[in-house]
């Protein structure tokens, strides 16, 4: 492989070395270093080690602070986005579109949606 297609930053904080454990609980959380982590990321797209770079789970806030110090902006922010999530500004990428029925995170709502379940595939979860 020559390159990634994208590179992103999963999650807009950093964890004590070692801590492994998801959830991680709060004591365990520590600030990321933005400035030089999407440095190094901006050098890697230079180098076109990777196509793309963006941030995942980022806040409207968070984003903000990295597009204060940054080159090359984040190509796209991946948040968790279904059809009953709130509207987004930018280029968004979205995961588990379903509401990731069966995780700690996740939600019913999407599946119980009034829209999805008009139709008799949807109630089924498949989606034509």
């Amino acid at each position: 492989m020559d390159y990634i297609d994208l590179y992103l930053i999963h999650w807009p904080v950093s964890s004590k070395p070692g801590i492994h454990e998801y959830p991680i609980k709060k004591e365990d959380f520590l600030p990321m270093d933005f400035k030089s982590v999407w440095a190094a990321m901006e050098e890697c797209q230079k180098l076109r080690l990777t196509k793309s770079i963006g941030v995942r789970n980022f806040s409207c806030k968070k984003l903000a602070d990295v597009l204060a110090t940054v080159n090359i902006p984040p190509a796209v922010n991946q948040k968790w986005v279904h059809v009953g999530s709130k509207r987004s500004n930018g280029v968004v990428v979205g995961y588990s579109p379903l509401g990731s029925i069966g995780t700690f995170y996740g939600t019913n709502r999407v599946m119980e949606s009034q829209v999805l379940n008009q139709r008799q595939d949807c109630r089924a979860g498949i989606l034509r």
